[in-house]
């Protein structure tokens, strides 16, 4: 189970049962080569989520724990080599690239292969039929290196040789992945002198730390040398687009999870605390019962089996 291939596996089971836990069940896990127990779990965790989609949401589910998830309809533009040539600011949020990952990219790096083929046989056959509306379900690979599959339709520009990629899915209200302020809002704050890039720099810093909630957080020096900027930009573009601290949202969100944790699981409290960065119970403690107001073994859990 030390193997690195393992850890990577562990990594994403782990994330997509929190992204389940969250109301979103439209993720898959990457199969993989190894034929042993870990891909089983893999399987069956993938079936689950597939039979979750199919059942709660034709009854509109609802995540009371979380801001509930909205339907948004999204578009990629693609020229004739299918490159990605344009797209609606919210595939951001759905694949979880950056601009700079996104612009001009084949197509083809974001699907599966059997959804890529089916594309192309799609479009073939779209333009064979002079436009005609060609609906097909596609599967794309998020950068978590999650499937997520989706219904989609063909469409073409008037007057242009630009073919459209049309498709929808759930997003959650809270996710923040388009992190470019209305022009109104940046007017306000020129002197902060905001730019897209960076956007795109701050949108990397809150996906490192959603990504290390159980590693202790860098300093903010460390944190600037990763991203090769200075302290100065990172801490006043944070404040900036998220309204709080770097140290305050990275706290805040580890006491998120283990309060998700706590209360869905029968993992023990001490158990928790490590899984989520702290080594010393009585300061988890002490913690959560700041954020909360009350201590965690207050809260209501699930009786264990």
């Amino acid at each position: 189970m030390e193997q690195p291939h393992n850890k990577a596996r562990l990594v994403a089971i782990h994330q997509m049962l929190f992204e389940m836990a969250r109301g979103n069940f439209h993720g898959r896990i990457p199969l993989s080569s190894h034929d042993d127990d870990l891909e089983t779990l893999v399987v069956l965790i993938n079936m689950v989520a597939e039979e979750l989609k199919a059942s709660i949401f034709q009854i509109g589910y609802v995540n009371p724990h979380h801001t509930p998830p909205i339907i948004s309809h999204m578009s990629l533009l693609l020229d004739d080599s299918l490159n990605i040539t344009s797209y609606t600011w919210n595939v951001l949020s759905f694949l979880g690239y950056s601009e700079a990952n996104l612009m001009g990219q084949p197509i083809q790096n974001f699907l599966t292969e059997t959804s890529y083929d089916a594309l192309r046989s799609a479009i073939d056959a779209f333009r064979e039929k002079d436009g005609f509306h060609y609906p097909l379900v596609l599967s794309f690979t998020t950068k978590d290196h999650l499937l997520v599959s989706v219904p989609c339709s063909i469409g073409l520009l008037l007057q242009q040789h630009t073919l459209i990629l049309n498709f929808t899915s759930t997003l959650r209200q809270d996710s923040f992945k388009d992190v470019i302020p209305p022009t109104s809002e940046v007017n306000k704050h020129k002197t902060s002198n905001i730019r897209r890039s960076d956007a795109i720099l701050i949108q990397k810093l809150y996906d490192y730390i959603l990504a290390h909630l159980d590693d202790p957080l860098p300093s903010i020096r460390k944190l600037a040398l990763h991203f090769g900027t200075n302290e100065f930009k990172i801490k006043e573009g944070f404040r900036f687009f998220f309204k709080t601290s770097i140290y305050k949202f990275y706290t805040e969100e580890r006491l998120k999870r283990a309060h998700l944790m706590i209360q869905k699981t029968t993992i023990p409290l001490k158990n928790i605390a490590s899984m989520n960065g702290y080594n010393d119970y009585p300061n988890f403690s002490k913690a959560f019962k700041k954020q909360y107001g009350y201590p965690p073994n207050k809260l209501n859990r699930p009786k264990a089996d």
